[in-house]
């Protein structure tokens, strides 16, 4: 016979309730970690900032945003997040171009 793959053993009730809070608190336990993450500069920990943001509505054909919206539906990301990555180096050449 083969032998099982599950090395370990079940969880107890205790620590399927412990792991039951943590998930509950996740949101709690990723800020405090975070900050943590913040006040250590010394260990070279790269913080990511998010650029401020502007709300700006589009007017692009409906055949555009079918084809965005299923990248969305094939990727996961948020259309906004797709609008975003197609049109930011579009931009950016289209204003070194402009400033050449």
């Amino acid at each position: 016979m083969s032998k099982s793959k599950f090395l370990k053993p079940p969880l107890s009730s205790v620590e399927k309730e412990k792991k039951a809070e943590e998930f509950l608190n996740f949101s709690t336990s990723q800020d405090a970690k975070q900050t943590e993450l913040i006040y250590q500069p010394a260990q070279n920990i790269r913080v990511l900032k998010k650029e401020p943001v502007k709300p700006l509505a589009l007017r692009f054909p409906k055949t555009l945003a079918d084809d965005i919206a299923e990248i969305s539906a094939i990727t996961g990301l948020s259309m906004n997040a797709i609008c975003v990555e197609l049109l930011r180096p579009a931009a950016k050449s289209k204003l070194k171009e402009l400033k050449e």
